[in-house]
């Protein structure tokens, strides 16, 4: 596949149509079958709260539902033993060969998993399955809770950074490369809280044939989980081929770091603006706490990148990175399909809108001024922490997921420098292959980190 996307007949799916075909199949069909799937998950076999947890428009316990529920059952068991033997094996001191054999095991198993969403379809309709379950407190309640970042914008990351924290697999063999895994307790009090995020892990990523000449640590965007697939030529192998050496975080509420009852992804837009805040504010903090452990470990400069979702995370390390040692500051930063302004994106956005988020945030309460109370403690800050010349932006001109206007604002008001600035004919959906085939915003930060 990434071969094809690379090729001329790669350039139709880069292009502003794939966005509103992508929402219509999230919105009925991909999320509200990863919700019955997590439904499913958290029933333990009991139909009735199996239903329940659904959250849809019918509530007939549907015929085939016992069966479905020990099917996936089996495969959510499987998958769990595989994980803990993997955690166990792999920050236990297994060495390569028997680190490589638990890593494919546990793709394999978490691939399982994820495809018994193939079967429920049916399911999904039948009990009329919304896309998300929303768990949206009230304004007064958060603000309470925010106050002191409504204050101090910066205070979440105003936590010393210690790098010795971090645990390091074995180095294995990949395709074409030789990668290992970080692990680490979180840094960030936000996410403590929330069991199944509390834990940070991250795979490193190096080519055999070509050494890195510095190191990027790439976020992904919503409901993506590689390390749940098989390992291949992904975006990070790519990467390495070209000089980088890669780190690729576990985003908080994805893929290693699910929680309990929710798909990848899922309470970034379905819990609230805290929840939210929790993501973006904590994997900052981890960001920096990679930083600090690459620059002890591997040396020379290190890039921090983040694609819609992340984007908000690396412009929030950009915002605050003043508050951490300049050991844990990156030298340079990547925003691709950003926007600076969060409240604009969930109630404004098309995937937001489509997807019901707007709708939830204002029945809980969320108008569009109570909303904007909070940006301080989410949107960047006025001026970034580190020069405007480390910093490259990446921006699709039809993009309304992330409407692309608010990320220009940013960069006119952060000053970013004309060669830093890229702008492509596209939407959201389109933007991972426009970089796929045009890395000039890659070499652009290349250079960046390279200067000095």
């Amino acid at each position: 596949m990434p071969d094809l996307l690379t090729s001329p007949l790669g350039a139709l799916f880069a292009r502003s149509w794939v966005d509103p075909v992508g929402v219509a199949i999230l919105r009925r069909w991909f999320l509200p079958v990863a919700r019955v799937w997590a439904a499913a998950g958290a029933a333990e076999g009991d139909v009735a709260r199996f239903v329940a947890g659904v959250g849809g428009t019918r509530a007939i316990p549907p015929r085939g539902a016992t069966a479905m529920l020990g099917a996936v059952a089996a495969r959510q068991t499987a998958a769990r033993a595989a994980r803990a033997a993997w955690d166990d094996g792999l920050f236990g001191g297994a060495d390569s060969d028997t680190a490589a054999r638990l890593d494919r095991s546990r793709r394999a198993a978490a691939t399982s998993h994820l495809a018994i969403r193939l079967r429920l379809g049916g399911m999904a309709r039948r009990l009329g399955a919304p896309p998300a379950c929303f768990r949206v407190p009230s304004p007064d309640e958060t603000l309470v809770r925010l106050a002191p970042l409504l204050d101090d914008p910066g205070r979440a990351q105003a936590v010393a950074i210690d790098p010795g924290t971090l645990e390091r697999s074995a180095w294995f063999d990949g395709p074409g490369v030789r990668q290992c895994w970080l692990r680490a307790a979180s840094p960030a009090a936000g996410l403590a809280g929330r069991a199944g995020s509390e834990r940070f892990y991250a795979r490193v990523v190096e080519s055999t044939r070509n050494p890195p000449q510095a190191t990027l640590i790439l976020g992904n965007g919503l409901g993506l989980e590689p390390e749940l697939l098989p390992a291949g030529r992904d975006a990070a192998v790519r990467l390495a081929e070209a000089g980088w050496r890669v780190v690729e975080p576990v985003s908080p509420y994805h893929g290693l770091r699910t929680l309990p009852g929710t798909y990848g992804g899922e309470p970034f837009v379905a819990w609230g603006p805290e929840a939210t805040l929790d993501l973006i504010s904590g994997q900052a903090l981890e960001s920096a706490l990679v930083i600090a452990w690459c620059r002890a470990a591997f040396g020379g400069p290190v890039a921090l990148a983040g694609i819609s979702m992340t984007s908000f995370v690396a412009q929030h390390a950009a915002s605050h990175a003043g508050r951490w040692s300049a050991a844990a500051r990156p030298d340079g930063v990547l925003l691709i399909s950003h926007s600076a302004a969060m409240a604009q994106v969930a109630l404004d956005g098309a995937l937001s809108r489509g997807l019901g988020v707007d709708r939830a945030l204002v029945a809980a309460g969320w108008d569009r001024p109570t909303r904007a109370r909070i940006a301080a403690a989410i949107d960047p800050m006025p001026a970034p922490a580190i020069a405007a010349e480390r910093i490259v932006s990446v921006l699709g001109d039809t993009d309304r997921w992330l409407p692309v206007e608010g990320g220009a604002a940013l960069a006119d008001r952060w000053r970013l420098p004309a060669a830093n600035r890229f702008r492509y004919p596209l939407g959201h959906l389109g933007m991972p292959i426009q970089l796929l085939r045009d890395p000039a915003p890659l070499r652009q930060l290349r250079s960046v980190v390279s200067s000095g």
